[in-house]
């Protein structure tokens, strides 16, 4: 019976790999990286002409690049963004995603690549100076997002209008049909200033909401935050992660580097 007892311990034992398989080691045997994007969230992450593009896009691209292995991405809505993680449908989310306190006992996040406060964008012209002379107007926001709480908090008769991309917000600004238009510091900096008149449009002085962007993934991987906040990190020292940045921020000054939490 010892004998028996014995034996069977010494099977488990020797049963029973050194380490747990995680998820790098998934990812490279599976032999690429799946990586969940947005078709509708340009500049960081958006289809065009049949391919999925952006910013987000090109720094998880250097991930992989990093792992020796291509990129599958698979297109998500951001409702559906944490549980595609959640499921292993995906090994990291890159679509501009807001690394809040609330979702970080969801999933884990990168360092962030993006460091740019919500601002609202007005022109000139448009008779309003500060944020609670936003009360009664309209504020264009981009479908896929949804509006700061202390915004509304603050002006609760702000009237929401949804257009379908930044592109279609800009244009409605630019042409009056909103008063303010509410987005990320250096998106709405480019769009000004690639519009040709910079000098028409400012932002509200009073309304700041800071927000930092990363890589969502899977919580409790260490090795795979490890390894991506590690290729984040050789992106900035070499510049590429700047030049990045200006390839699809163009005419924006870049106010941050990637660093260390």
């Amino acid at each position: 019976m010892q004998r028996s007892i014995a034996a069977a311990a010494l099977w488990l034992v020797l049963a029973t790999p050194l380490f747990a398989a995680d998820k790098l080691d998934e990812i490279k045997s599976r032999g690429h990286l799946l990586v969940g994007v947005s078709d509708t969230s340009p500049p960081f992450s958006a289809r065009e002409n049949g391919k999925v593009v952006g910013y987000d896009v090109d720094l998880a691209a250097r991930v992989a690049q990093r792992l020796g292995l291509p990129t599958e991405t698979i297109s998500i809505v951001n409702a559906d963004r944490i549980p595609a993680l959640q499921q292993d449908r995906v090994d990291l989310v890159a679509s501009g995603m807001t690394r809040a306190e609330n979702r970080k006992k969801d999933v884990g996040f990168s360092l962030a690549y993006l460091v740019s406060p919500h601002k609202v964008l007005i022109r000139k012209d448009g008779g309003v100076a500060t944020v609670n002379q936003m009360a009664g107007r309209k504020l264009a926001l981009v479908k896929s997002a949804s509006v700061d709480a202390e915004l509304i908090a603050k002006v609760p008769t702000l009237q929401i209008v949804h257009y379908e991309d930044y592109v279609a917000c800009f244009k409605a600004l630019a042409g009056r049909e909103v008063a303010g238009f509410l987005a990320d510091e250096v998106l709405l900096a480019s769009f000004a200033q690639k519009s040709g008149t910079p000098q028409d449009f400012t932002f509200i002085p009073d309304y700041d909401l800071p927000r930092t962007a990363g890589f969502a993934l899977k919580k409790d991987e260490p090795r795979l935050t490890q390894f991506v906040d590690q290729v984040l990190l050789d992106l900035e020292k070499s510049g590429e992660a700047e030049k990045i940045f200006d390839a699809w921020f163009p005419g924006a000054k870049r106010p941050f580097r990637i660093q260390p939490d």
